[in-house]
């Protein structure tokens, strides 16, 4: 079964000339994506203005998967210590019960295009803390480039969750599938361009829910970036 979830139907927050779009909104009752999919609590899409930070995140225990696509950010390690994520980096932050993730935009003049996925721990305890990595776009042009995952596999994030998160820039006519075993799901979101799944054609913050799918099988049809998210 396919679920398609059109851009609109995200909760669209503007706070100063700061944009929000929240993929699953806590207070539409009516959704019943509202607390997220499976281990996917968010995914929100975020253009912090300079100086602006993000969205805070509540101090439960989380892994916070940061993907910077425009812009650098300044956050604040576990430690207290201040880091920086550029352009075409992705970062794991686990947080703890006492652990609150804060973000800024570094930059005095240009906003930043930000989006952070937060994904419920499996229930193993896990010491706060972050790691980087960097995906070139070349490494994530044409292909499903493995970014998150348990057991940080291909050079991966590790997160502590049964969840593997793809990241995909396509050409034109780039086409592409990924095998789903049984009970499995996927969240398909489409960050910019236009795609084609199955009979599905998704736009610009368009996204898909897929159960009871043996693959994701997808074409874009103008120049796009994808995230993918596989979940036990």
């Amino acid at each position: 079964m396919i679920t398609i979830r059109r851009s609109q139907t995200r909760r669209h927050i503007r706070s100063g000339a700061q944009d929000t779009w929240l993929t699953f909104d806590p207070e539409n009752q009516a959704d019943p994506y509202r607390n997220g999919f499976r281990a996917l609590e968010s995914l929100n899409e975020e253009t912090p203005n300079p100086e602006m930070h993000l969205s805070p995140h509540s101090s439960e225990a989380i892994d916070i998967v940061t993907y910077v696509r425009e812009g650098t950010l300044i956050h604040q390690e576990v430690n207290g210590a201040l880091g920086r994520i550029q352009a075409g980096e992705f970062q794991r932050t686990s947080a703890g019960l006492t652990i609150r993730h804060r973000v800024i935009n570094a930059s005095l003049l240009d906003p930043a295009h930000v989006f952070q996925s937060s994904i419920t721990p499996d229930g193993i305890e896990f010491t706060p803390g972050t790691e980087k990595k960097r995906f070139p776009a070349a490494d994530r042009q044409g292909v499903l480039r493995l970014v998150a995952s348990p057991d940080g596999g291909k050079g991966s994030l590790r997160i502590h969750q049964d969840l593997r998160m793809f990241s995909s820039i396509l050409l034109v006519g780039h086409h592409l599938v990924h095998e789903l075993t049984p009970g499995r799901a996927a969240w398909f979101h489409v960050i910019k361009g236009r795609v084609l799944l199955r009979d599905h054609l998704l736009g610009t913050g368009d996204a898909a829910v897929l159960e009871d799918e043996p693959v994701v099988a997808f074409t874009a049809e103008i120049p796009s970036e994808i995230l993918l998210f596989d979940l036990a």
